[in-house]
């Protein structure tokens, strides 16, 4: 094979590439390993023993309307250089129901020379996709299957059984931390499904660029990353896991536990998150290098970028709750969280559209209980002034 153009490696000559972009950092380098999974598809893998291990990926970037421009560094990773580079990836846009997806499949097989249906969904807002779920209930549970790329049956009725020995899906998706409040919370969280989502959040812009523009340099870069994601699309075979990186894995694995938050709505998260340390670990591989040997490095690297995307899921998942009263909690807790200080009337003003004072001072008095808010009396004119810190 030719040798690779990006020479600090295709993520980091991504990063580099979408730099006059707004989008943080945290989106493009997670859409940049999006990217790189949806052309390996299915045609690497980790032997696992019991299972075989593929690099595909259910990932959603959350934030607030208009916090983040999700929506284009979707379209930069997908359109501008995921297409250009494996011309012959099936990418399917839009509402999805089981229907749609099966012909989409259908469409890739034909054209595969493998007999693989290798399809990347890209949905650039989430609740556009969700219709497909909310009408379809098995839709959930067939996504769920194809994610772990065995063989798929589907009955369709009068047509019979239509049958896709060898699946391979990869999603990409932009969503508000509202959604999944359409629907009943406990369809997804703790369930199949949302084990296998990667939900990466921010809660606030990193830059403003009121002007983006590539220069000749950003247009060089380009031309790199995509004739090396071509190069990483033709790679096939199992990865060499080294004798290092599996004792390292070995006593990550046996801690694991000390390192999880306590939220009952990410126990399926971190129930799969043995499987994605190794799925992230394969593509920052070959990120790096055609040999698919994954190291000691690899693990940790990936072991580092799951926790720093950890440290944000609370806030995609605050929209996922049992009750109107528990949503509007969780929206107060972000916001004190996020203020780092805030005077009752201010947050009082901050949800005047949607809680009464007497609503708001049961909030507080709640998140006071189990300590996860503190306050403080500040002296004054007249009535002391109250904050509310995080704890």
């Amino acid at each position: 094979m030719p040798n690779r153009e990006c020479k600090t490696g295709w993520i980091g000559s991504y990063i580099d590439y979408t730099r006059p972009q707004q989008a943080p950092t945290l989106f493009h380098s997670w859409v940049a390993v999006s990217t790189i999974a949806s052309a390996l598809r299915r045609r690497v893998w980790i032997d696992r023993g019991y299972y075989t291990l593929y690099p595909n990926l259910f990932l959603i970037l959350v934030s607030a309307s208009g916090v983040g421009t999700k929506t284009t560094a979707i379209r930069v990773g997908t359109e501008d250089i995921l297409a250009k580079s494996v011309p012959d990836l099936t990418i399917m846009r839009g509402a999805l129901t089981t229907k749609f997806l099966i012909q989409w499949m259908s469409q890739s097989i034909n054209k595969n020379p493998f007999g693989n249906a290798e399809v990347t969904i890209m949905c650039e807002e989430f609740k556009v996709f969700a219709k497909g779920i909310y009408t379809d209930s098995g839709l959930i549970e067939n996504l769920t299957k194809l994610y772990d790329n065995g063989i798929w049956e589907y009955s369709t009725g009068g047509q019979g059984v239509i049958k896709v020995e060898k699946p391979c899906i990869n999603l990409i998706a932009g969503s508000t931390p509202e959604w999944l409040t359409t629907s009943s919370a406990s369809d997804f969280i703790g369930g199949g499904f949302s084990s296998r989502i990667v939900p990466v959040s921010v809660t606030q812009d990193e830059k403003i660029v009121s002007w983006p523009e590539k220069t000749q340099l950003e247009l060089d870069i380009e031309k790199r990353l995509i004739h090396d994601l071509n190069q990483i699309s033709a790679l096939g075979g199992s990865f060499l896991v080294t004798t290092d990186a599996k004792k390292y894995f070995d006593k990550w694995y046996k801690d694991r536990n000390k390192y999880r938050k306590e939220d009952k709505r990410m126990d399926g998260y971190y129930s799969k998150k043995h499987d994605l340390v190794l799925k992230i670990a394969m593509v920052f591989s070959v990120s790096i290098s055609d040999d698919l040997v994954i190291n000691e490095d690899h693990i940790e690297a990936s072991i580092k970028s799951l926790g720093k995307m950890e440290e944000n899921i609370p806030f995609a998942f605050q929209g996922v709750v049992w009750g109107e009263e528990a949503k509007y909690q969780e929206r107060v807790l972000m916001k004190i969280q996020q203020t780092k200080e805030i005077t009752h009337p201010e947050l009082l003003r901050s949800f005047s559209y949607c809680l009464s004072g007497t609503d708001l001072d049961k909030i507080i008095k709640t998140l006071l209980d189990p300590e996860q808010i503190c306050w403080e009396k500040h002296p004054g004119k007249g009535r002391p002034t109250v904050k509310y810190k995080p704890r």
